[in-house]
């Protein structure tokens, strides 16, 4: 009979777990609703735009050539040129456009928008990083 009843609880248990309603996947948690890695979106991402700003500056990066002007990337994209997220380790030797200074171990990286860049000194440029990952 006790063998009944636990399995019935169990049951039970689990029917009411199932049930119970599925948060969106999309949503930030509450306490995460202000946290950066959800604003570093970018709604031009892919837009594609007629000509390039004024002053854009070519960088090349493994056989492929991204352009840089007003704070954006782009890549050329049939008669015009596409927003782009730049790739990891490309190599600037200028200083780019950057809203904040965020430091990570020590080090300062310079965030613009969802792209982070680092200084490199004996290279005496920038270099696309990574997103840091902040440890709790």
């Amino acid at each position: 009979m006790n063998r009944r009843i636990a399995h019935l609880l169990g049951a039970a248990a689990l029917a009411a777990l199932t049930l119970q309603p599925v948060t969106a996947l999309a949503d930030p948690p509450p306490h995460a609703q202000n946290d950066k890695r959800w604003q570093d979106y970018d709604p031009r991402h892919h837009q594609v735009v007629p000509r390039l700003p004024p002053r854009a500056r070519a960088v090349h990066y493994r056989g492929d050539r991204y352009y840089y002007g007003g704070g954006q990337w782009y890549r050329a994209y049939r008669s015009g040129y596409r927003v782009v997220a730049p790739p990891v380790g490309l190599f600037l030797s200028f200083r780019p456009e950057y809203q904040a200074i965020e430091r990570y171990g020590g080090v300062p990286h310079y965030r613009a928008g969802p792209v982070y860049y680092v200084w490199q000194p004996r290279a005496r440029g920038y270099v696309v990083t990574d997103r840091p990952v902040r440890r709790w």
